[in-house]
């Protein structure tokens, strides 16, 4: 064999080791890019929701104070505090106006007169009783029709004259401890509005505990504790979430409101339900989950009525805590909790059917493509939410609910299910 040859042959044999070399290097390149030319993406494990969207009235139990003469305003407390009875809120500089004081001080004066005539009283006769049955009859008869007719301060006052009749009564029947309670509250009353007469200062304590709120929405009166379960769809026509706030050394006018102390154990929402068959699985007692966009968190109350109106409808529910978050609302966007769920988020073009089986195609961790069923929770306009299955990453699927294996948080899901098939090799 000639020189020349020799070098031919070590010139071939070092081309097939370049050319060997050159497709190992190819190779091994192909496969350090995985699924080139199939796009995936590992599954997010996210929990969901499935809820009611809508929007609720805010009800509570709220004592409103107002102006009892004209000056300016001096505030001694802040707001959102929590205040004990005989707090003391607020004082009024008053200018020249003292008749409102007045009045109240006629007032008292009429009732400790009433007062006094019972308990200078040693005994009674029948027709004294007969009397006073027949009052308390008359009082309560004129103060259902002063509250239908909205004469609230014609009802207020017959309130105060019916509990006199009462004190009567109890005193005809022995027990004139109350009278004697009522007369020491009154007479301390006098001498405090005589005070804020003479000082030209009236002073304002709270009459009972609860949270402080100076933001008045002109709604106080209208949706009220005594009258929940009279409200309806209809109600939330036309409302607004403005509220005025009262600061302090601002001028105010007699009637006007001042501030407000509102119980903070127990509240009301009232949810607006636009479609009726949304809540066919809920009962008046039962729990309802509920939550907030302008809050945040969940909350947890009791089914107080349902109202139903054709398709429309309300519920009504009671809540016991978290009233610091919600106390100087009315109208609050409201989510009704159907269901919470641990779920895996994937892309929507991901899914697929198999045999009549909605799943995914996953690439395993050789490559190989598998089909892996999916319970769907539920889908937005990108991504849908499937169930993560059991501890063993299992699901039920078809009538006989036959328990198969779903995805996995690890799983590699293809996002183009129509360019592959169970059983193919992705490299």
């Amino acid at each position: 064999m000639g020189q020349e040859e020799r070098r031919k042959r070590r010139a071939r044999k070092q081309k097939i080791k370049l050319a060997f070399g050159g497709f190992v290097i190819l190779y091994l390149l192909l496969r350090s890019i995985p699924s080139l030319g199939y796009k995936t993406k590992l599954p997010e494990k996210q929990t969901i929701y499935k809820k009611i969207e809508s929007e609720a009235i805010l009800i509570k139990d709220e004592k409103v104070y107002t102006a009892d003469g004209e000056g300016q305003l001096k505030i001694y407390a802040r707001e959102g505090q929590k205040v004990p009875v005989g707090e003391k809120i607020a004082e009024i500089h008053l200018l020249d106006d003292k008749s409102t004081l007045e009045n109240r001080l006629e007032e008292i004066d009429r009732k400790i007169e009433i007062l006094s005539d019972v308990e200078g009283k040693n005994k009674s006769t029948n027709s004294d009783v007969v009397e006073i049955e027949n009052n308390i009859r008359d009082a309560m008869d004129e103060i259902q029709e002063s509250i239908f007719n909205k004469e609230y301060d014609k009802a207020t006052l017959l309130k105060d004259q019916l509990l006199m009749y009462y004190d009567k009564q109890r005193y005809i029947s022995g027990n004139n401890s109350l009278i004697d309670n009522s007369l020491d509250s009154l007479k301390e009353q006098r001498e405090n509005i005589i005070k804020q007469i003479n000082s030209n200062i009236i002073s304002y304590h709270s009459n009972e505990s609860g949270i402080l709120s100076f933001k008045i929405d002109g709604y106080e009166n209208k949706f009220t504790k005594n009258n929940i379960e009279a409200y309806g769809y209809n109600d939330f026509d036309n409302l607004t979430k403005e509220h005025e706030s009262v600061s302090d050394k601002g001028n105010v006018s007699v009637g006007e409101p001042i501030f407000k102390i509102i119980n903070n154990f127990e509240w009301y929402m009232l949810i607006k339900i636009d479609n009726t068959r949304d809540i066919e699985n809920y009962e008046e007692g039962k729990s309802i989950v509920v939550s907030s966009k302008d809050i945040g968190g969940e909350l947890r109350g009791r089914i107080i009525k349902i109202n139903k109106n054709g398709n429309k409808g309300t519920i009504l529910c009671k809540f016991d805590r978290d009233f610091q978050y919600y106390y100087d609302k009315r109208i609050v966007n409201a989510d009704i909790i159907l269901g919470k769920y641990e779920s895996y988020k994937i892309p929507k073009k991901g899914l697929t059917e198999l045999d009549g089986v909605k799943g995914v195609y996953i690439r395993d961790v050789s490559g190989v493509v598998r089909f892996r069923p999916v319970d769907l929770i539920m889908e937005d306009d990108e991504y849908a939410y499937i169930s993560v299955g059991d501890r063993d990453g299992r699901i039920s699927i078809g009538k006989d609910g036959e328990r198969v294996k779903t995805v996995t948080q690890f799983d590699e899901i293809l996002l183009n299910p129509s360019k592959v098939q169970e059983g193919m090799i992705i490299n």
